[in-house]
């Protein structure tokens, strides 16, 4: 019988996590997806514009479009950042 409470306790602790879970899904879900993505404007960002015609050209027609290349360089360095930022694992 000493294992009652604390089986009581979990369950406890379970049905909190999950209300909560609950919770914060119905608070998101209730968004408009403008709040999502407020600074996510195509036109304030000119590299998103210029993305989305590299996109639709094909791989033979990106091998001589500089400009492409250097759009998805730069698309690529602000995803991971620069280089020189890599962690050098002696941490």
């Amino acid at each position: 019988m000493a294992r009652d409470p604390q089986i009581l306790l979990r369950a406890v602790a379970v049905i909190a996590l999950i209300a909560a879970a609950l919770t914060a899904a119905a608070q998101l879900d209730g968004r408009t997806p403008s709040e999502h993505s407020e600074d996510a404007s195509p036109t304030d960002d000119p590299l998103r514009a210029e993305l989305e015609r590299c996109r639709t050209i094909t791989p033979e027609d990106l091998v001589t479009d500089t400009t492409c290349q250097a759009v998805w360089a730069e698309n690529r360095r602000r995803f991971f950042g620069p280089a020189d930022a890599a962690p050098d694992g002696n941490e």
